[in-house]
């Protein structure tokens, strides 16, 4: 039976986003999830998670690009992912900047939860940018243990490559991969997770594949959200409801156990990194 971990995106970004979290925490559907610490929901979500912190890995979910950042250059707003993604492969970031808004919210995390995050990762997946990456890298020999982990967008795991998962890849992915291993973080052996998010794609079957494919100390992420008419802007609404009534049923086991996948927090299964490099 191969191992793997059930990753939970955007934790905080929505009161309804985080129930549905928990309640997948309480579930023991999900064994991780990465939390959005510049939301007006971060302190208050926290006190819902913090019963399942034995059983799930919990983490920084590092935003450049949606909402308002938490250090002066960014606090009135982020730049857009587009802006992000053609200003940090031109270098036109500033570094400093970049520098304390990433240092700005590992330092929330930690004064809300009381310890560093066991994880590391990036909404929409800026963690691995240029710029931003040398920047967390630095940040986390500042205030993070060895062993957080650091998501890693490759090897990919993707039955259909779209030009979305390519520009994913190929924007930086690789070069993360080389420096967390350089510098002796841990991190997932493969990913999945990535499609449309269109509430068109029918999702279960997605997951079947991700599921046989990944390799094990592999890593899936998901977008679950409880969607009611108070949130009914949130971002893929939709497919977060649909996502999240899947995961939570029965059909999610079953798939789970025809692939042999067994689910577990990765960073019980990381201890042996130095063997696996």
């Amino acid at each position: 039976m191969k191992r793997m971990t059930l990753c939970a995106d955007d934790y905080a970004m929505t009161p309804g986003v985080s129930r549905a979290i928990v309640a997948l925490a309480e579930g023991e559907r999900i064994h991780a999830t990465s939390c959005m610490v510049t939301t007006e929901y971060w302190q208050d979500s926290w006190s819902l998670l913090k019963p399942h912190l034995g059983s799930i890995d919990r983490g920084l979910h590092l935003n450049f690009t949606e909402g308002k950042g938490l250090s002066p250059a960014f606090r009135q707003g982020f730049p857009g992912l587009s802006t992000v993604l053609i200003k940090s492969h031109l270098r036109q970031l500033n570094s400093q900047d970049v520098l304390q808004e990433v240092r700005a919210q590992i330092n929330a995390f930690i004064t809300v939860t009381g310890c560093a995050p066991d994880f590391i990762d990036g909404h929409q997946h800026v963690h691995h940018l240029p710029q931003i990456r040398q920047a967390l890298l630095q940040a986390m020999k500042e205030a993070v243990p060895p062993s957080c982990w650091v998501r890693s967008v490759t090897p990919l795991v993707c039955p259909n490559p779209s030009l979305k998962s390519r520009v994913i890849e190929y924007s930086g992915a690789k070069a993360l991969r080389a420096a967390l291993k350089q510098a002796a973080y841990p991190t997932n052996s493969g990913f999945a997770g990535i499609y449309s998010l269109s509430p068109e794609e029918a999702f279960r079957p997605l997951m079947q594949t991700w599921l046989n494919d990944l390799p094990d100390k592999g890593l899936i992420m998901c977008h679950p959200g409880l969607i009611d008419h108070n949130e009914a802007d949130v971002d893929h609404g939709k497919a977060r409801q649909i996502e999240y009534d899947y995961l939570i049923g029965e059909h999610f086991l079953t798939d789970c156990d025809n692939a042999g996948a067994q689910r577990c927090r990765l960073s019980s299964l990381l201890f042996d990194f130095e063997q696996q490099r």
